[in-house]
């Protein structure tokens, strides 16, 4: 068995405050940005980040199918690290930085940069993931290392929701404060990526099962990880609990706004307790997760959340600040629980797959999953900005206060943040319950194998 030291574990983690940077950023910020700041309708808005999403699925296999097959004195995965932070950071200030355009014209620039912005994110994160399976043999190391990434999640969610507004305030709101807020978060993604892609470059893999050039074609590839079990319940099980936090996403701005009457700096309050709840319950995750097993403790995650969802159905600009308080903390804890067990799988599904298999195919497995993930932030904003142009939502943009709403644009929001998150977390949690990866350690207390002493 072989394993790696925490401070690799830790820098490999650090990449994902650059991802999952932009994640955030597409989810929480830029709908709303490019319909109270750029005047798109919410339709054509949500149509264009979904249309970059659609593109970035072909981009997907395609980065991970060749990262697998790929050699070089830096590793497999090294290269296409370095080559998605730059243009990660590109895409970010180019979205940002809109010239005064209208129409089609507009239209064309924002949907260049999203595919931009698509692009770099496939080229880091689809190689990025399959780097836990290839360096580390040991499943309790797994963990640790993503409940690493976790706090780097987190972090990045500070980023996004308590320095964007931030930066936003000092570079003096408006179109121009977007502008210098993408200037110093381009550069923080940049960093991140970087110096994940140096330590990865030094850290030598497991060799454990021949590269993805064995397993056929690019189609025969997919469908051998999507014919494994595990890994196709698992992406459904994603697919379910994306959608639930695309949707709270899209609409958490639209909500503070309209129904509990705040502007953008809810996002630090947002970000603030989110980070609370994070490192409050962050070690009992990872302890429960040792203790009763991945796979129940991902479950019990996901009905928590979706209960903590269901609180928004009773919000108001009256509502007490505690109450408000409350449920974000909350938000944070079961959170919290999804992302750490829900990442520390994904290593192990890749791990059960090769030694089953017989063939590497992480960097295949992890295009799907990077599928799922960006499909999903994008699925968000598509189903926010169609819910909202058909509730009859009035745009902000060009006004000095924000307008009155119809009733069924507030009732739209109200649905976006409460019951769609809540239906999809519940419908991931049910799915779950098929999920089997009994010759594993995955699902179970980590021991390296069933009937075997931990190593």
């Amino acid at each position: 068995m072989a394993g790696v030291s925490p401070a690799v574990s830790l820098a490999w983690a650090g990449g994902t405050l650059g991802s999952s940077t932009l994640l955030g950023a597409l989810g929480l910020v830029v709908l709303f940005y490019l319909t109270e700041y750029l005047g798109l309708s919410p339709g054509v808005a949500g149509t264009l980040i979904f249309l970059s999403r659609l593109w970035d699925i072909g981009a997907a296999l395609w980065v991970g199918q060749w990262s697998d097959r790929s050699r070089s004195r830096f590793g497999r995965r090294a290269p296409f690290l370095f080559a998605g932070g730059p243009v990660c950071a590109l895409a970010y200030v180019a979205l940002f930085a809109a010239p005064a355009l209208e129409g089609l014209a507009l239209q064309a620039w924002v949907l260049l940069a999203l595919l931009l912005w698509a692009s770099g994110y496939s080229l880091f994160v689809v190689p990025y993931l399959a780097v836990p399976a290839e360096i580390t043999d040991l499943p309790q190391q797994r963990t640790t290392m993503m409940a690493y990434r976790v706090v780097f999640v987190t972090a990045a969610g500070l980023n996004v929701a308590v320095l964007g507004p931030l930066l936003i305030d000092a570079f003096g709101k408006g179109r121009g404060g977007y502008l210098g807020m993408a200037l110093v978060q381009a550069a923080i993604v940049l960093a991140a990526m970087w110096q994940c892609a140096a330590v990865v470059a030094r850290t030598p893999v497991v060799e454990s099962a021949s590269g993805g050039a064995s397993a056929g074609g690019s189609l025969a590839q997919v469908r051998a990880v999507l014919g494994y079990r595990p890994f196709a319940v698992y992406l459904l099980v994603k697919l379910c609990q994306l959608t639930a936090a695309a949707s709270t996403s899209a609409a958490l701005l639209y909500l503070a706004r309209y129904v509990l009457g705040r502007d953008e700096s809810f996002l630090v309050r947002f970000g603030t307790l989110q980070m609370a709840g994070t490192l409050l319950s962050l070690p009992l995750w990872t302890w429960l997760g040792r203790r009763h097993g991945k796979r129940e403790v991902y479950l019990g995650a996901g009905v928590l959340y979706a209960l903590v969802s269901l609180s928004w159905l009773p919000a108001s600009a009256a509502e007490a600040g505690w109450v408000t308080d409350l449920r974000l903390l909350a938000i944070g804890v079961g959170a919290t629980g999804l992302l750490v067990m829900g990442f520390a799988l994904l290593p192990d599904i890749m791990a059960a797959h090769t030694r089953e298999r017989g063939a590497a195919l992480e960097g295949t497995m992890g295009a799907l999953y990077s599928v799922v993930e960006k499909g999903t932030a994008a699925l968000g904003p598509l189903i926010g900005g169609v819910v909202l142009e058909m509730s009859g939502f009035v745009s902000s943009a060009g006004k000095a206060l924000p307008p009155a709403q119809p009733p069924a644009a507030i009732t739209a929001i109200v649905a976006l943040a409460a019951v769609v998150p809540t239906a999809f977390n519940l419908l991931g949690s049910l799915a779950l319950t098929r999920l089997r990866l009994d010759d594993s350690p995955a699902t179970g207390p980590d021991r390296t194998a069933r009937g075997q002493r931990p190593a």
